[in-house]
């Protein structure tokens, strides 16, 4: 079987990490690259000795690749997708698939015409040990119906360099966003995947509360889930709290999901389950003892410390090219959900108003499409901070 011929679009830090393991992929054959600063793509096309191409659509067009993998600034995610699709090319993106709900939709019908063509998003995270695993304790239903998730994920610090060191970073018409956005769609994402979409958000968002931005940097949200069709939430529904910053150091990740047969701690890269030897709401209804609580047992689950990386998923795609039975990591069609949770708490904490999922995503297209048009916002010079590469890719 011949090789599937991958084009990269955007050739900067991200794509560069991607780029690396390449070789290691069988039937994967690197062959073209496309990148508008003539810097990144001249050190790509210099390393890997591929075609360079100035112009992402020039590349799709070129006949030299059979798939591409889009790891360039948000805005363009859609539009290269559709391009891709249209082309007869496969689509791996880099997250988030879109800047809005609605952009993510339009990608997802014109994937819809062209069944044959496999499209993936980059959620590697998902291929995790650790999570692989609480979600099977979930969808075993071990934990039981679940009634509650707090997830305080403050480990997100970002300095004022970094959000210097790109014209486009954390600004509404360069990255359309700021944490929810970048930082923290692979945790909105396992919120998805673990439990299902919320069905609605109350959110208090502050935009350039620790850096001199104008996008968001502190969310505190309020989730419900009330979606009588998700098994894997309490009958009555569930309700949920999601915390995240890029202004606080030391910061914390901690998961917490409480169901009717105990509850799941992650933290510190460890899971923790504490599980009732019967149903608490059966307990709660049936003891005759004022202050009696079910009796319990508590494992800590060792998933050990590989960690599987974004070539996971790559690989998964290109398998998924050749064999077309293989289920993906993450189709394109199932990232959407986090993106969406993570426009509902945008639109949520801007207007004051708790949102429905899914959103009026015409309204959230207008309502960022209105902050682009009356920004005032005057970013200072672009700086060269020192980057740690290893952390460089959110």
């Amino acid at each position: 079987m011949k090789p599937i011929r991958l084009g990269v679009i955007g050739c900067g830090g991200m794509a560069r990490n991607h780029m690396g393991y390449f070789e290691s992929i069988p039937g994967l054959k690197f062959t073209a690259a496309a990148d508008n600063f003539t810097d990144n793509l001249d050190l790509v096309t210099s390393l890997f000795g591929v075609e360079g191409f100035t112009d992402g659509r020039k590349l799709i067009k070129s006949g030299l690749c059979d798939a591409v993998m889009i790891c360039t600034p948000h805005w363009f995610h859609p539009e290269l997708s559709i391009a891709g699709f249209k082309a007869g090319l496969h689509v791996l993106t880099e997250k988030p698939v879109a800047v809005t709900a609605k952009d993510a939709v339009r990608v997802e019908k014109e994937h819809a015409k062209h069944r044959g063509l496999v499209y993936a998003a980059m959620f590697q995270i998902r291929a995790h040990p650790m999570w692989l695993a609480i979600k099977q304790i979930i969808d075993r239903g071990d934990l039981g119906p679940i009634q509650r998730v707090n997830w305080i994920v403050t480990n997100w610090f970002r300095s004022q360099a970094y959000m210097d060191s790109g014209a486009w970073r954390a600004t509404w018409k360069g990255e359309g966003g700021g944490v929810l956005l970048n930082q923290c769609p692979h945790n909105l994402d396992l919120l998805c995947w673990l439990v299902g979409s919320p069905t609605e958000v109350l959110a208090d968002v502050r935009c350039g509360k620790y850096h001199h931005i104008e996008v968001d940097d502190e969310v505190s949200a309020l989730l419900k889930w009330d979606d009588k069709k998700n098994r894997r939430i309490n009958p009555k529904g569930a309700t949920g709290v999601f915390v995240t910053t890029t202004g606080e150091s030391p910061g914390s990740d901690r998961l917490e999901l409480v169901g009717d047969r105990g509850k799941l701690i992650v933290e510190n890269g460890k899971v923790t389950f504490t599980r009732t030897h019967v149903s608490v709401a059966k307990f709660c209804k049936t003891t005759d003892e004022a202050f009696g609580q079910p009796t319990t047992e508590t494992i800590t689950i060792d998933t050990g410390s590989a960690n599987p990386g974004h070539s996971v998923v790559t690989a998964n795609f290109i398998q998924a090219i050749r064999k077309p039975k293989t289920p993906l990591i993450c189709s394109g069609q199932s990232a959407l959900a986090e993106l969406e949770l993570g426009n509902a708490m945008l639109m949520s904490g801007l207007t004051g108003n708790a949102v429905r999922i899914p959103t009026n995503r015409a309204a959230y297209d207008r309502l960022l499409k209105d902050l682009i048009a009356k920004s005032t916002f005057k970013k200072g010079a672009v700086k060269k901070a020192k980057v740690d590469m290893a952390k460089s890719f959110h």
